[in-house]
């Protein structure tokens, strides 16, 4: 069930702290958890892009299915971007003209703009983390020992 499936991920969610283990996998994780946001930051301009070029293209005077209302317009702009758009459905598209500008205009907004900011951004945010990350590995693992202490007795302290 959709429980069961939830309980599985959190339980490895929560075999990451394992990490700290290894200061390699453990200054992995802190990049990708340091990087994230830039995707993230990605992914909002392409859903900002795809509604502004959906929209616009719905108000349009035209007779395509895959276009016809924001959200067919949408998810037809979320394949393109994707790449899982059918190549057959071009040939509709080359019928309308303003639709067909529209396309190309996204399609290289899309293609060579955001994906190229995105390993631009992808870039510089791994450069910066990366002077740092055996640090921040250094300092997740101090703070599971912390925690881990905080949980041991005084009496088994003191015994130990």
């Amino acid at each position: 069930s959709v429980l069961s499936a939830i309980a599985l991920l959190l339980y490895w969610l929560l075999l990451t702290d394992l990490t700290a283990f290894s200061m390699r996998f453990s200054a992995f994780l802190l990049v990708i958890g340091r990087v994230a946001s830039e995707v993230g930051l990605f992914l909002g301009a392409l859903v900002y892009l795809i509604v502004s070029f959906a929209t616009a293209i719905s108000s349009l005077n035209q007779k395509l299915k895959d276009f016809a209302g924001m959200h067919m317009g949408s998810l037809s702009l979320w394949e393109m971007a994707l790449g899982m758009y059918p190549t057959s459905h071009f040939e509709q598209i080359v019928t309308e003209p303003f639709v067909m500008i529209a396309v190309s205009c996204f399609a290289i907004l899309v293609a060579v703009f955001l994906k190229n900011l995105l390993i631009a951004q992808l870039n510089g945010a791994y450069q910066i983390v990366y002077e740092d990350m055996v640090g921040y590995a250094r300092l997740n693992r101090a703070e599971i020992i912390v925690t881990t202490l905080e949980q041991v007795s005084e009496k088994r302290w003191s015994r130990f």
